[in-house]
């Protein structure tokens, strides 16, 4: 692979810039779909559509595959939960990369090296040598990537459309993730059929797909660098999150994950034991939830320019708190359906506003630092994951949804009323 030809010659990187600007520029004012006319977007969307659907390929495919090798839950949640735990374990050193190096360099390199770990297991598949705990490593692997990867996409982002097409931006990404959600299971579960190892080298294609269209993109941008050692780098990031009233009010808003995340044990639960649906039922009514924040991201894409940020953050807290009390009490599938659409709606809520006030509020040297805090505090919902699961046991699934419910509007709730400044954001 060839190395950036722009990395070492600020002037090129200057004038791909302004060529950009100029794109950008030149597209302002033809309605919402007429981002599409960027080009480096285009290829951007096809990335990570590609990059959403193979993430619900792997984690089906690999509870499929432990699942039939050991037959224990535990250790299939054991090891889904691995990408997370390399994820908020150097989040922060992600973060620190996506603003002192070459944001396209390693946003395609990543890539490469998660569909390599893909590529592995599918030879490990094929010669039959494969073995369950093969799977710690390559998951762990895995979700290190995606720590590089997850904060300077999300920069990245910025500096293709531009802060003020933005919120436009998210919301089409949204709505794409949203389609790999409600698509990627089946497209999973066909794929099995055919074999574990037929499942992992059509994995390999997509994340090859994915580094291929990052490779082939224009965008550049070129660090100044900060003459300081990377660590001393995140401790400037955490002061300067700290110190800055929207970014701090968030990130505290993202850490009520944590009791957010207790709701996700009780849906496998309630649609088997209190709803009497199989894998089918549950699977729709997961695809539900997809549903309803692919209507959320279409709605916010069209009317974006005319909802305040704060608000429509302060709408998605109490939609979604609103939906898992309904989803607690829901005496049928109908009304449990109509809960997980309203959470899909919810969830779209947030997903366009948080990342958004984030990276128009951080300064341009701070933000892949900023992301990559947010997404180690919003990561602590697979905590939520593990506590809901012994609260459904000590207290039933009503208890333990409310506990959730109560606990993540105090935390996001308090600091949404200290901070003004985050409730009127424009």
């Amino acid at each position: 692979m060839k190395d950036n030809p722009l990395a070492a010659n600020p002037a090129s990187t200057t004038k791909t810039s302004n060529a950009t600007a100029i794109q950008r520029s030149q597209v302002d004012g033809h309605g919402r779909f007429s981002i599409l006319s960027i080009r480096d977007y285009r290829l951007l969307v096809l990335s990570n559509l590609a990059t959403f659907a193979g993430y619900q390929v792997r984690n089906m495919a690999q509870a499929w595959i432990v699942l039939e090798k050991t037959d224990s839950a535990a250790l299939m949640g054991l090891i889904n939960a691995m990408p997370g735990i390399a994820i908020i374990s150097i989040s922060l050193i992600g973060g620190a990369l996506a603003d002192r190096t070459e944001r396209w360099q390693l946003l395609w390199r990543t890539k490469l090296v998660i569909a390599s770990m893909s590529l592995l297991t599918a030879v490990l598949l094929t010669t039959n040598i494969f073995e369950w705990w093969h799977l710690i490593p390559i998951s762990l692997m895995t979700g290190a990537m995606f720590a590089l990867h997850n904060p300077t996409s999300q920069t990245f982002a910025v500096d293709v459309v531009g802060r003020e097409r933005l919120i436009s931006a998210t919301s089409l990404n949204t709505g794409i993730s949203m389609t790999a959600t409600i698509a990627g299971p089946s497209v999973g579960g066909a794929l099995l059929l055919l074999g574990f190892d037929i499942a992992f080298y059509a994995l390999t294609a997509l994340y090859l797909f994915s580094a291929i269209m990052l490779f082939t993109v224009r965008t550049r941008h070129l660090p100044v660098p900060s003459g300081r050692n990377m660590f001393i780098d995140i401790q400037q990031g955490i002061k300067y999150a700290s110190q800055t009233p929207i970014i701090r009010a968030l990130l505290i808003v993202g850490s009520s994950a944590l009791f957010m995340g207790m709701y996700q044990p009780a849906i496998p639960v309630k649609v088997q034991d209190v709803l009497g649906l199989g894998e089918v039922g549950y699977g729709v009514i997961l695809g539900l939830n997809g549903v309803g924040a692919l209507i959320g991201s279409a709605a916010l894409f069209t009317l974006s320019k005319h909802i305040r940020k704060g608000h429509l953050l302060i709408f998605g807290l109490l939609m979604f708190n609103a939906a898992v009390s309904l989803f607690a009490v829901a005496p049928n599938v109908v009304i449990s359906g109509l809960a997980m659409v309203l959470l899909g709606l919810a969830f779209s809520a947030w997903m366009i506003s948080v990342p958004v006030l984030l990276q128009t509020t951080a300064s341009e040297k701070m933000r892949g630092r900023v992301m990559s805090l947010y997404f180690m505090v919003v990561l602590t919902h697979q905590l939520g994951w593990v506590i809901g699961g012994a609260g459904i046991e000590a207290w039933g699934i009503e208890t333990t949804m409310f506990i959730g419910v109560i606990g993540g509007l105090i935390v996001a709730g308090s600091a949404i009323i200290m901070t003004p400044e985050l409730r009127n954001a424009p």
